[in-house]
């Protein structure tokens, strides 16, 4: 029936109209224009365009942090004219880079990436690559020695620095894995803290470690309780060598006290730092008061 049915739902107004959305639907979905895909290309658009502005920033810590160069400024607001290293040079960039310029001046200033805290961040992530890289070629290598020395940073706290000494890809490595603050300066203790350390990053010590070097302190080089005595009662092949660069700077320290004026020199140089700088259980001390008693702690 011509005048019925089928037909004469096809001549009508909804017909026509579901017909010609249907049409336009799929006009736009062969050509990957519809709402979602247009949603879906922007959302993958600032994305990519995310992972370049931090990769940019990531890219700036790590020259200044090659080049030893202090990051921050003095003052960073806008009008200042020494806002330090990091920001100088990313507005350096940001007059090459329209991406750049375009987050610097019309982002909200919790989105561009540039406070202590997200750089302290980014220059962590970093370091944890650069560590995994240095476990995975120790690990390749297999056999490895570890370097181990404490000294007082400049709050006064006892940091124990960790090396590690091993052949990879036909060179000699040594590399510095971290810094770590001593509870203890004991032989347990500073034992404790090194097998601790090679347990958290995955390290077989008990048959891979082949060599333990420290300076000639009786702490650590105590043949019957230092420190490489104790490492050695847990692996077998961790044999003790002296420091080579201690070694010399000992040297050095007898030869300079040859000379009369030297000596006297660097002899009240070593007793004013004690003097000023005090032990570490002196330290121990000043935090027991603040723990204990409000304002500032008593010394001399």
């Amino acid at each position: 029936m011509k005048d019925s049915g089928f037909c004469s739902h096809a001549r009508s107004e909804s017909h026509v109209n579901a017909m010609f959305a249907w049409g336009e639907n799929k006009k736009m979905s062969d050509r990957n224009t519809s709402m979602m895909g247009i949603m879906d290309e922007q959302n993958k658009k600032q994305v990519i365009e995310n992972q370049n502005y931090i990769k940019t920033l990531a890219e700036i810590l790590i020259l200044t942090a090659t080049e030893d160069t202090a990051q921050r400024g003095h003052r960073e607001n806008p009008d200042s004219e020494k806002k330090g290293v990091f920001l100088a040079m990313l507005d350096f960039l940001g007059n090459h880079d329209p991406m750049i310029k375009k987050r610097l001046e019309t982002q909200a200033k919790n989105a561009t990436y540039t406070s202590k805290t997200i750089q302290n961040e980014i220059l962590e992530c970093l370091a944890a690559m650069v560590k995994e890289e240095i476990i995975q070629e120790v690990k390749k290598s297999r056999q490895f020695s570890v370097i181990v020395d404490e000294t007082k940073d400049l709050q006064k706290k006892e940091q124990i620095s960790f090396v590690l000494r091993y052949y990879y890809d036909g060179v000699v490595h040594e590399s510095c894995l971290e810094f770590d603050v001593a509870e203890g300066l004991d032989a347990a203790a500073l034992s404790g803290k090194i097998i601790c350390f090679l347990e958290k990053h995955g390290l077989e010590y008990k048959e891979n470690l082949v060599g333990q070097g420290y300076d000639g302190a009786a702490v650590v080089s105590g043949i019957h309780a230092g420190v490489q005595a104790k490492i050695k009662e847990v692996a077998k092949n961790a044999f003790y060598v002296h420091c080579s660069a201690h070694c010399l700077n000992l040297v050095i320290v007898d030869s300079v006290k040859s000379v009369t004026d030297a000596g006297n020199f660097f002899s009240l140089m070593e007793r004013l730092y004690v003097f000023i700088s005090g032990s570490y259980v002196h330290n121990k001390w000043l935090e027991v008061q603040q723990e204990m008693f409000d304002g500032a702690p008593r010394e001399l």
